[in-house]
């Protein structure tokens, strides 16, 4: 069955573009149409950069009411009816998700209730109905999760706590399957803009989520996450994993205290670095996950371990504050003389940042693009370019990663949902 079709019976059945990856892995290139890359005016390239490109993704053209998909996914996985709306404030979103597991979180707006979580698979009648706990990480006990055990690799689950509505989402594929990958990345969010920058980002499939930094303009305060990064994000991190970075802006308050507090992330930066720094996989993606405001031997020791024990043919690392720019800060150059040289020698592929509330992507530097995604929905700011660029523009904007066996793509999505830039990354033969 061709792209186009497959993508329109899976958007009838579950009412979104992004559920697509959800459900069935289809692809035909040869149906996808062609996509004209623009060049807007505050865009400034350097040499040899294409002014087109052929997009193997028919299913990003597609819009859809994130409402009507998450109640056609209720209807899919027979839950019916959302249940009762009242007793939910912040709206269940994934966390950790694993080929075998992965975490519901959410808040509850009435004092010592302790709200259940239905699970099914779409199209299985059977369900498991799982009791939430208080997250150890918030004293006040407003917030909950539900641990997701015994999932099965590259399936689709959906879910729904009492009180919320319906969403599902899909587990990774296990590694050495061939199977694809999609990504959105950005950073800077918090913001008037951070809306346009989410609508857009609706229209796109993708598995999970990175954030480079900088979540909760100004102070990195509960209300100040609760407004710039719930609210507008709550569609999309219902269905797909948020793996964020921490950044200058969510240390301000109490030491990024309450990053570490609404994120449930991987463990395994070592004691040093619990919640600021780690690791996982994706299919045959290594994701690292850096703080370069705790740029220090803890982290470097830490880090050259975790790159010299990773097999994956494909690593994107991401951090805040960019090795590489030419923005109003410029690179960082405790960032770039901690870290550069070990994407270098362990083969990191792409390496994503955010701090320069713009865009800009690098040549490729020591078999390693640098790319600063900055421009997530609070400000955006002049760019110009160095030595070092292929193209930066000042504007809003996401970027978009497909990756498979032996190449990655990666566009630049500004809130109009037009492609902006587009590099392909071929994998360097017999490695990462």
């Amino acid at each position: 069955m061709p792209a186009a079709l497959v993508s329109l019976s899976l958007a009838a059945a579950c009412g979104s573009a992004r559920d697509m990856t959800l459900l069935e892995r289809v692809e035909d290139p040869a149906s996808a149409p062609t996509t004209q890359l623009g060049q807007p005016a505050s865009i400034t390239s350097g040499p040899a950069v294409d002014d087109s490109f052929q997009s193997d993704d028919s299913a990003h053209v597609l819009t859809v009411d994130p409402m009507v998909a998450r109640r056609r996914l209720a209807e899919a996985c027979s839950f019916g009816s959302a249940a009762a709306a009242g007793s939910i404030a912040r709206q269940p979103y994934l966390q950790n998700v694993s080929a075998g597991s992965a975490v519901v979180v959410f808040t509850t707006g009435v004092p010592g209730i302790a709200p259940t979580l239905r699970l099914a698979q779409p199209g299985n009648a059977a369900q498991r109905v799982l009791a939430s706990e208080p997250d150890p990480a918030d004293a006040s006990g407003a917030q909950r999760l539900v641990r997701l055990d015994g999932l099965e690799p590259d399936n689709a689950y959906c879910y729904q706590v009492e009180g919320s509505p319906a969403a599902g989402f899909r587990t990774p594929p296990l590694a050495g399957t061939g199977a694809g990958l999609r990504f959105v990345a950005f950073g800077d969010s918090g913001g008037p803009s951070a809306e346009a920058v989410a609508d857009a980002m609706a229209a796109v499939p993708f598995d999970l989520m990175l954030h480079t930094g900088d979540i909760a303009y100004q102070t990195g305060t509960l209300p100040d996450f609760e407004q710039e990064f719930f609210a507008p994000f709550a569609d999309l991190i219902a269905t797909a994993p948020i793996f964020p970075a921490s950044g200058n802006h969510d240390y301000v308050s109490d030491d990024a205290a309450t990053f570490r507090q609404v994120f449930a992330l991987p463990e395994n930066g070592a004691p040093a670095g619990l919640e600021r720094w780690y690791s996982f996989d994706w299919g045959d993606v290594h994701f690292v996950a850096l703080d370069t405001e705790r740029v220090n031997a803890d982290q470097i020791a830490w880090l050259e371990r975790d790159l010299a024990q990773n097999t994956l043919p494909w690593t994107v690392a991401y951090l805040h504050r960019p090795p590489h720019s030419s923005g109003r800060h410029g690179g960082s150059p405790p960032v770039l003389d901690a870290f550069s040289p070990l994407f270098e020698a362990h083969g990191v592929q792409l390496v994503l940042s955010g701090h320069e509330h713009d865009y800009e992507r690098t040549r490729m530097l020591e078999g390693v693009t640098y790319v600063v995604t900055g421009g997530g929905g609070y400000s955006v700011r002049s760019v110009g370019m160095s030595d070092f660029t292929a193209l930066s523009a000042s504007l809003f904007h996401f970027v978009h990663v497909e990756v498979h066996a032996d190449e990655l793509t990666l566009r630049a999505i500004d809130t109009a949902g037009e492609v902006f830039d587009e590099v392909t990354i071929a994998r360097a033969p017999g490695g990462g």
